[in-house]
């Protein structure tokens, strides 16, 4: 294991070196198979059951904007539980994610309620499918739905990071136009169809066929820098950059967060930055709904 250790080192340090002379001499940074890049981001993330983080939340919410502290504590592939605080200091709610169920506890005076549930009531609140491997990951700069296989991507460039692309089914290509290779980095991708062209794709595809994924990485680190879900099934899209990174727990964590949603119902923007962080350590998650409480179907 230490020798396997040693040489993932050596051959960090090798690319990031190469890559630093390429750069100071004015030219790009070197261009590497998918595989290998998947696999050296793998070995940024951080290895650690228990986090517990303090969290500035800005939220923007079809246009409605708010700010707040959020206290949380995760098990690593189990639950997240987090105590929501506005500016006046007083807890306002709770929430708790599981593997397969949310629950949220409202003590806002005159708006108190409990749900109860899954995670349908947030494709209402923000536009978007979410799951608690989702959360997780979010949280941890970890790549959502990143498959390690050459043949599922394609390699670019993209200053001094590196660009993964999905291939995609031909149906994509009828709807958008534009073929993987042809893709520039930054391109928002929209439908460039006639309605008959739109409706049979649709008929013969579920949303996974349609869906566009793309994956930035540090050229010389290789953590996650940006990720971008191009949802052409629903129309809507998901773009989700990481910055400011620290060593923690064998890996690197991002210590600020941009979450960005848009479809047709509206769009959402979730900015987070960590303030204080403890990896390693279990926390108790107390979540005790009163008996009297008024539960609802959503948010």
């Amino acid at each position: 294991m230490r020798q396997v250790a040693f040489l993932l080192m050596v051959l960090f340090l090798a690319t990031g070196c190469n890559n630093m002379r390429r750069m100071e001499r004015g030219k790009p940074i070197r261009s590497e198979a998918p595989g290998g890049i998947i696999r050296k981001h793998r070995a940024t993330m951080a290895n650690t059951d228990w986090v517990a983080m303090r969290l500035q939340v800005e939220a923007t919410l079809n246009g409605d904007r708010n700010t707040f502290k959020v206290n949380s504590r995760m098990k690593r592939d189990s639950c997240l539980w987090m105590s929501i605080t506005p500016a006046l200091g007083v807890e306002a709610a709770r929430l708790m994610f599981t593997v397969d169920s949310v629950k949220f506890f409202s003590k806002i005076p005159g708006n108190r309620f409990a749900y109860l549930g899954d995670y349908d009531a947030f494709d209402d609140l923000l536009g978007t499918d979410l799951n608690f491997d989702m959360v997780q990951r979010i949280l941890l700069g970890e790549a959502i739905g990143l498959e390690d296989e050459d043949s599922k991507y394609i390699s670019k460039v993209d200053g001094r990071e590196h660009l993964l692309i999905n291939k995609y089914k031909r149906r994509v290509r009828r709807l958008t136009g534009v073929k993987e290779k042809e893709i520039s980095p930054n391109d928002s991708l929209a439908v460039d169809a006639s309605p008959a062209v739109q409706q049979r794709v649709h008929d013969r595809s579920d949303d996974a066929d349609l869906m566009v994924k793309r994956y930035w990485f540090d050229g010389f680190g290789y953590q996650l820098t940006r990720t971008r879900f191009d949802d052409l099934y629903w129309g809507r899209s998901i773009e989700i950059s990481h910055g400011a990174f620290e060593p923690e727990s064998g890996g690197w964590i991002p210590y600020t967060t941009t979450i960005s949603i848009a479809s047709p119902e509206g769009s959402s923007q979730i900015k987070m930055e960590i303030s204080r962080a403890k990896y390693g350590k279990a926390y108790p998650m107390p979540f005790n709904i009163p008996a009297d409480i008024e539960y609802r179907d959503g948010f």
